[in-house]
This record gives C-alpha cells, structure tokens and sequence, in this order.
C-alpha cells in the first residue's frame, strides 16, 4: 500500500485516501474490505499501540499457497485518521491552489491581504471590516445570494479588499471565485462569435452566471454599446435568479453607476442599496506603494 511520502500525484493521494477509508471502516465497524470477503474471521483480542494506547484489532484468517495460513489485523484507528487527516490537508491544498489560479488574480494583486491592507482613514476601516464580515460569513452569503457594490476612485483600495475577500473565500470554503472585468467578459462572449470558435455563447454565459462568486471591475467605464449592455445584464440577472452573489467594483459614485449600467442591475447586486461600500477619498497609491 501507498504511504504519504510515497504519494506523487493527486491520483495517488485519491488512491491512498480510499484506501485508509477502508483500513478504518474494517478497524472501528469490523468492515471485512472486500479483497477479504472470503477469509474467516478470527477473534478481537485487545492490542497496544505505542502512540495511542490499548485498542481492538480484528483478525481475518486466510490462505497463500506460497505462505500457508496468512493472517491480517486491523490497524490501530487513531493512527489510521492521523494518516487519513493529513491525505485529506494534501488534497484541500492542492484544491485551493486550484482555485486560486483559476480566479483570475492579477500579478500586481497577488499579494494582497487582509492583513497587509493599510486603512488610512476611518472609511477604509470600516470597508476593511466589512469585507473581512463578508467573507467570514460566506455560508449565508452564498445562501442568501448576497451581493455588494464598490464604488470610488482609482487607488483607494477597492482591488485590495476584493482579492483578500477572494482568497479568503477559496481557502475557508472552497468556493468557485473568479475576478474579471467589464471587458474581459464582452471579449469571451463576442469570440464565441467566430465561426471558427470552440466555445459557444451560452457557455461563456454559463460559466459566469455558474460561479459560487463573481467580481466584475471597471464596471460602468467601457457601457458603450447596447451588447455589452445587454452581456451584463444577463449574467447578473441569471446569478440573481440562482440566488448567487455578485460584486461589482466601479470607479464611479454610486450614482453615477446607477445612471451607467441602471437601478435595477444594482438594485438587485446592492439587495435594494442596503449592500454598498464607499471608497470616497483621494488615491493613496503613489505615496503608500500599496496595490489598490
């Protein structure tokens, strides 16, 4: 059997969880594993584990034609859910490293956290704690569908928040989050246009409308045709009616967004205009050298 230093692709971890399932089933519930099924069954007698004490393996009864009668105990079950924890933190890891590569985040961002945020006034404390809420509470957030609006000029920290919301998302839940842009998504849509594409529309549209999370940014800057209008809004729309959040970042005031792309597609991301974060105050990019 595979053990974890043994283990040199998730196939193998996959293999050796299923495995280390098994070796626990047959050691805490008696499960005779199947490759088993016809040997006879031998008497629990107590045994000792040098890490975790006194247990009670089951002993199986066979025979080899090269070894005669072969004998098999099961293992010690805390030592077996040590192993099997460990597998699962290796699989999760590799999970997240997924997600993360597949959300979209920019290199200039890439290092962006919570932590490394720099609240220099009072307004970028609050927004820093409400994200921080956001992505805390993200099982009800996801239930309920919660969206958020962020709006205010360049520099001022909204990409920040939105990539340590992201990150934090993925890492504590696993959760499908990708951050785009207006553009970017019209870009998808209209190359599924080409007779030659690989993809059609309504995959691309799919695949938005799909994820646990969507950030769009630059929102309301490049609304000039009546397509990309209309892209917008279908996505938004179908994530409203599967009850999925959205968040939209814009360097607009909250009103002049509302006049860009209209109340109801922020209506229905803002629940109403309860669900909005203002980033009201001059870029503090240049003095800082704080991505934002």
């Amino acid at each position: 059997m595979l053990d974890l230093n043994q283990c040199k692709s998730r196939d193998d971890l996959r293999t050796l969880q299923e495995t280390l399932k098994g070796d626990l089933a047959f050691a805490v519930e008696h499960v005779i594993p199947w490759e088993y099924g016809n040997w006879a069954r031998g008497e629990i007698v107590t045994s000792s584990c040098q890490k975790h004490g006194n247990y009670e393996p089951l002993t199986l009864k066979g025979k080899d034609m090269r070894q005669g009668e072969v004998l098999k105990s099961s293992r010690c079950p805390e030592c077996i859910r040590e192993e099997l924890a460990k597998v699962d933190a290796d699989l999760r890891a590799l999970r997240v490293a997924d997600l993360l590569d597949n959300a979209g985040i920019a290199r200039r961002f890439a290092n962006c956290e919570f932590d490394n945020y720099i609240a220099i006034n009072d307004g970028a404390g609050k927004n820093l704690n409400a994200c921080r809420r956001y992505s805390e509470s993200w099982p009800q957030r996801l239930e309920q569908g919660t969206g958020l609006v962020m709006t205010g000029s360049c520099g001022t920290g909204k990409n920040h928040l939105a990539v340590s919301m992201t990150k934090a998302v993925i890492r504590n839940h696993l959760a499908r989050v990708e951050l785009t842009d207006v553009m970017r998504i019209t870009r998808a849509v209209k190359s599924t246009w080409r007779n030659n594409s690989e993809h059609t529309e309504d995959d691309v549209l799919n695949h938005y409308a799909s994820l646990d999370l969507l950030i769009i940014d630059e929102v309301g800057v490049q609304m000039g045709t009546a397509s990309e209008m209309t892209i917008l809004q279908e996505i938004i729309n179908a994530r409203y009616e599967s009850v999925l959040p959205t968040i939209l970042i814009s360097n607009l005031t909250f009103e002049q967004l509302q006049a860009s792309i209209g109340e109801r597609i922020v209506d229905r991301v803002t629940d109403g205009g309860r669900n909005k974060l203002a980033f009201n105050w001059e870029s503090y990019r240049s003095k800082s050298g704080v991505t934002a």
